[in-house]
């Protein structure tokens, strides 16, 4: 009788595994830091790395968690190595409000009306800032008026001498009543708002007169133009910014009106909407809660922004005419291999194929007080929460980050590295 094959001998070390099982232990390794720790802990290892030189994946979003109170450390939550906390961020000025991020780790900061500089945008690698504008003129008003930033992206990297910002702002609407007199409106108003970087002062975008509720939601660059989402009827402000001859900026506005069909939003109510680029496609996600009295995410529900084409039944449909409303938002049964990470004008769209144990899902983060003029012009008389942060997959939530603290000062924020 045959004697029975003896199995392959176990290697000496992790060292002398196949390249292709080294390999797929690296790929679901993808954190720098982790590999770096990998390499300090272990002479094989060290040698794999350096050998094979693994690639990593497009970086993920890092979640910036504030500490309770002025003077604390930014801990920095790594999508990457499952949110585990890698190092903390020192962020000067000390209890600055974060109110995004743009990609290579460029943090959009508010440093209150009793700094020289109200609004920067800080490099967190090499600390480097840009200043951004107090100011704003309004499309009505000859005079500048304070300002106070929501949320903002960019055109390009603020390196770029043509790079321009659109932001969503918060800035006095009317000149001060006379004493005793209550004023017409509100004394601030949420618009939308672009400019050259450098330049001292914002301008508005005028957004649509028929707008029952004038006021934006979230902004997107997208197909080379800045993309406002509109809080009434999901409509769609489009500001396409084009460089003159002698160096002067222009911009073409035009609102792009969506058919309100399609959308049901069952019992759930509605927590926020955002604006993401996924696929060259634009994507609106609307966040839910179960219940109005309690902060916390139920769910989500994605939509695509898609064409609508010509059938008899679009044609004779007088309410909605397709020259008028030439766009709807059609619901997606899946993320259908991506993963998603939102935030007010910082939204970005991965593939999930490219990270090995990674599944399709939402990442969120408490943004329930980035709009709150109570937080924001109150004097630090209320805290953020901080506390809805998650993931959302499989028709399920998930707290996966750290637990966190609430802030006198700040709402959690990705940074994009």
């Amino acid at each position: 009788m045959a004697a029975a094959p003896q199995p392959p001998p176990l290697p000496e070390s992790m060292a002398n595994l196949p390249d292709d099982i080294l390999l797929s232990i690296l790929s679901r390794i993808p954190c720098k830091a982790d590999r770096a720790r990998m390499s300090i802990v272990c002479k094989a290892w060290r040698a794999v790395l350096v050998r094979l030189k693994a690639p990593r994946p497009r970086p993920l979003p890092w979640l910036l968690l504030p500490t309770p109170l002025l003077g604390g450390s930014t801990r920095v939550a790594c999508a990457l190595s499952g949110f585990r906390v890698h190092h903390y961020l020192t962020i000067i000025p000390l209890g600055a409000r974060c109110f995004g991020s743009h990609d290579g780790a460029w943090l959009f900061l508010s440093c209150g009306e009793s700094k020289k500089r109200s609004h920067l945008l800080l490099d967190a690698r090499s600390s480097r800032t840009r200043d951004l504008p107090g100011e704003i003129l309004r499309w009505n008003d000859p005079d500048a008026h304070r300002m106070v930033i929501l949320a903002a992206t960019l055109s390009s990297s603020p390196d770029d001498p043509n790079c321009v910002v659109a932001a969503i702002v918060a800035a006095s609407r009317d000149p001060d009543s006379a004493p005793g007199a209550v004023p017409p409106f509100p004394p601030v108003q949420r618009c939308a708002a672009f400019w050259r970087m450098g330049w001292p002062r914002a301008i508005e975008i005028p957004l649509d007169a028929s707008q029952a509720v004038p006021s934006v939601e979230d902004v997107v660059y997208h197909d080379g133009a800045f993309r406002f989402l509109l809080t009434h009827g999901d409509h769609i402000l489009v500001c396409t910014p084009t460089m003159g001859h002698a160096g002067n900026l222009m911009t073409d506005w035009e609102l792009v009106r969506f058919h309100p069909g399609g959308r049901i939003y069952d019992e759930h109510f509605i927590r926020a909407r955002y604006l993401i680029e996924s696929r060259r496609g634009l994507l609106l996600v609307v966040r839910f809660t179960a219940d109005q009295t309690q902060p916390w995410t139920s769910m989500f529900k994605v939509f695509l922004a898609i064409e609508r084409k010509t059938t008899p039944d679009v044609d004779t449909n007088a309410d909605f005419p397709l020259a008028k409303y030439p766009w709807s938002w059609s619901e997606l049964d899946t993320l259908g291999g991506r993963m998603l990470f939102i935030g007010y004008g910082c939204s970005r769209s991965y593939e999930s194929d490219q990270y090995p144990g990674f599944k399709d899902g939402i990442y969120f983060s408490d943004d329930s007080k980035f709009y709150d003029e109570a937080m924001i012009f109150g004097n630090n008389v209320m805290t953020y929460p901080c506390s809805d942060n998650g993931k959302w997959s499989e028709g399920h939530v998930e707290r996966c980050f750290p637990k966190p603290d609430p802030s006198d000062y700040s709402a959690p924020v990705w940074l994009l590295p």
